[in-house]
């Protein structure tokens, strides 16, 4: 299989993959500007009706207390973490901010202190599980401040989530389709235990391709967190990796989890003068889309997950929740974004668009 495949046929992948992965063509969402992001969360799924979570508008200050712990890689968190405030400030609330770093330690730390600076919501995530911030959210409904997930469960609480596992089927049959099920993959993403979707994706590419007799997962290989350079470790990860498998055509195709990793990976193939393995990638970035839009490394698909409307699905929410009206402990996950090749240059400008307005708003608060 070689991977100067038509973009039509490789727009044909997409649509069979986004069938499979619990979503259709309609609701994709190649980056959306803000004003495009209302009309966006139309497409989330959710356990209540839609109705039941009322919009925000009227009543007193709200101040909702969010923790800021992205770092330079989480480009698509901190679109997210934009939305959100953005929505707050819009709605008329009040923005209480602690900036961080990318680990569940300091995103613990921060949820924690931000319950002493006199909030009402308390937002919480990403990092951490339910379990992992069950004795925040008790304690914060102890002193009477409400609590609401972003991209994270939280314990008696309502949530915004990504499809995580319709995020891996989408990006598993997009590769098995194009490698037409056959050939030996390898997969990389953070280190086990960082974050936990990525683990998530990892187990279901790895049980997906259980099931393909003519196809063979290689060992994971494990890159590293969001606090080290990770595009450096990637170019190594891959490096050695082809450095065991020098044969053309003996890695039928790479999964990234992780932008850096995927930019990583291609630096290597560049430099050992490898053409033979397509890389295919989940998350968008600047960087990213970059090159996949001048074709400068062989990155041919990504899926992604729509972080601007996590937050602004997330803002609503803290902002109903402060105001005492009833929003029940619902779990809202967003659809699916995915692109090929011919679609990079329109969500290049599109995320370096929305990347310009979050980084002039979110400096306001330390971001």
């Amino acid at each position: 299989m070689t991977i100067g495949m038509d973009e039509r046929k490789l727009k044909n992948l997409l649509s069979e993959a986004l069938e499979f992965g619990r979503t259709s063509r309609r609701s994709l969402l190649t980056m959306a500007g803000a004003a495009a992001g209302a009309t966006a969360l139309s497409g989330l799924v959710q356990t209540a009706s839609a109705d039941e979570v009322p919009a925000a508008g009227g009543g007193k200050k709200v101040k909702v207390g969010i923790p800021l712990t992205y770092g330079p890689f989480n480009q698509p968190w901190r679109r997210g973490c934009w939305q959100l405030v953005k929505t707050v400030l819009d709605a008329g609330g009040e923005v209480v901010t602690i900036r961080g770093e990318p680990t569940k330690a300091s995103e613990q730390s921060a949820e924690r202190a931000l319950m002493d600076r006199g909030i009402d919501v308390l937002v919480l995530g990403i990092y951490s599980l339910e379990s992992e911030t069950a004795f925040i959210a008790d304690e914060a409904h102890k002193r009477g401040i409400k609590t609401v997930g972003f991209a994270a469960q939280v314990k008696d609480s309502p949530s915004v989530l990504e499809d995580t596992w319709g995020t891996a089927a989408t990006l598993g049959y997009f590769v098995q389709n194009f490698l037409g099920r056959t050939g030996t993959l390898a997969q990389t993403a953070e280190a086990r235990g960082f974050y936990t979707p990525f683990d998530m994706e990892v187990d279901m590419l790895d049980l997906m391709t259980r099931y393909e007799p003519r196809m063979k997962m290689l060992p994971f290989v494990g890159g590293g967190v969001s606090t080290q350079d990770e595009i450096s470790q990637g170019r190594q990860n891959m490096l050695s990796l082809l450095q065991a498998h020098p044969e053309p055509g003996s890695i039928a195709g790479f999964v990234s989890w992780w932008w850096p990793f995927t930019l990583g990976a291609g630096q290597a193939l560049k430099q050992l003068g490898r053409t033979d393995v397509p890389l295919f990638n989940h998350y968008f970035s600047d960087q990213l889309l970059d090159v996949m839009a001048n074709k400068a490394m062989p990155i041919l698909f990504s899926t992604d997950v729509p972080w601007h409307v996590i937050g602004k699905k997330t803002g609503e929410l803290a902002m109903a929740l402060g105001r005492g009206e009833k929003v029940p402990n619902s779990a809202f996950h967003v659809p699916i974004s995915a692109i090929t090749l011919d679609e990079a240059p329109k969500a290049l400008a599109d995320v370096q668009d929305m990347d310009k307005q979050a980084i002039a708003l979110l400096k306001q608060y330390g971001g």
